[in-house]
């Protein structure tokens, strides 16, 4: 297949939402949380506090960089269905915990964010390494595993052992990095057919192009020129807030078995669709801040994707209790 033939992020997800049988997006949601973003900000968007404190290396740090690679291969698949425990490290749930896990790791003197080590790591070191606290495994142990021999060996045999080599590559863009990442590191290639039409999500390489934008406040290692051309990062906590506030609705039968925990498989339609979906309402969601953001002269950053995305990621872990009324799709995968 010519990877050209596949529509990006943002276009695949106008067209899925234009073909969506189960999802639908509503103008009145989208007006809702935009109002209640625009009161969060002052020179830009203030992200709620998640909560959560990791002992991350600093941005200074010559690993920082590989930091966010290694957490970002293993980034997908934490959910655990409604009343079931959860993996837990050192207190955290979900992404945190495997951060946790990380930061624990490096301070029991594993040289982890090598890939000459990890590209060979045993079954045994990486369950020690990813224990968990509770009698709950990390979800997709053995896919991790795998990922992480497959990502290491890229790095090595392509990258000179270190993913900063990437980022140089890409000179600054974005879209050169989510070329080079889904086209050498397979893991992060999250493609499928929908209706008839090759379609990308991407949310796994996107989120790598974002949190080093993050993390790197946007200079050095984060430096984009093109960051604006990033979207959402498609996975199963975002739409659980779009619903929340209105901006996306399901039909009764998609919501019927999402209160029955049923799991959607990984390229259905359903599953797309909210998806893709997730993608459209949040480049509508932008647009609509910056036409406010002009008409109100409010002296305030129109945020990116990535930035819309953060906020809405945690103010579902701030207020956790109170979402937990949605129900949010479940999927078993790596993608997201």
């Amino acid at each position: 297949m010519d990877r050209r033939d596949i529509l990006m992020p943002a276009e695949s997800g106008e067209y899925i939402a234009r073909h969506a049988e189960h999802v639908k997006i509503h103008e009145e949601g989208l007006e809702k949380l935009c109002e209640v973003m625009l009161s969060s900000m002052t020179d830009k968007l203030q992200v709620p506090d998640s909560g959560t404190y990791i002992n991350r290396p600093s941005n200074d740090d010559p690993r920082a960089v590989d930091w966010v690679f290694f957490a970002d291969a293993l980034n997908f698949c934490f959910w655990t269905k409604q009343g079931d425990p959860k993996y837990i490290v050192d207190g955290e749930t979900g992404y945190y915990a495997l951060e946790a896990a990380m930061a624990r790791a490096l301070k029991e003197g594993y040289d982890l964010l090598n890939p000459e080590y990890y590209s060979k790591i045993t079954k045994e070191d990486l369950a020690h390494i990813l224990r968990s606290d509770s009698e709950v495994p990390i979800p997709l142990f053995e896919q991790r595993l795998t990922i992480l021999h497959d990502v290491g060996k890229t790095l090595i045999e392509k990258y000179n052992g270190t993913f900063m080599t990437c980022v140089k590559l890409a000179n600054k863009s974005a879209l050169k990095l989510l070329k080079i990442i889904v086209e050498d590191f397979p893991c992060f290639r999250d493609e499928v057919v929908y209706k008839g039409k090759f379609v990308s999500l991407y949310k796994r390489a996107q989120i790598l192009i974002g949190d080093l934008w993050y993390f790197f406040d946007g200079k050095s290692w984060g430096e984009f020129e093109d960051i604006d051309k990033i979207t959402l990062y498609a996975d199963y906590r975002i739409p659980q807030v779009l619903v929340y506030f209105g901006a996306m609705s399901y039909s009764d039968g998609l919501m019927k078995k999402l209160q029955n925990d049923e799991h959607l498989p990984s390229g259905s339609d359903e599953e797309i669709e909210i998806r893709g979906c997730s993608i459209h309402a949040v480049e509508l969601l932008q647009k609509k801040l910056k036409q406010k953001i002009v008409e109100q002269k409010l002296k305030a950053e129109v945020p990116n994707a990535s930035l819309i995305d953060y906020f809405l990621w945690c103010y579902r872990r701030k207020y956790a209790d109170e979402l937990a009324k949605v129900p949010f799709h479940k999927t078993v995968g790596i993608f997201y």
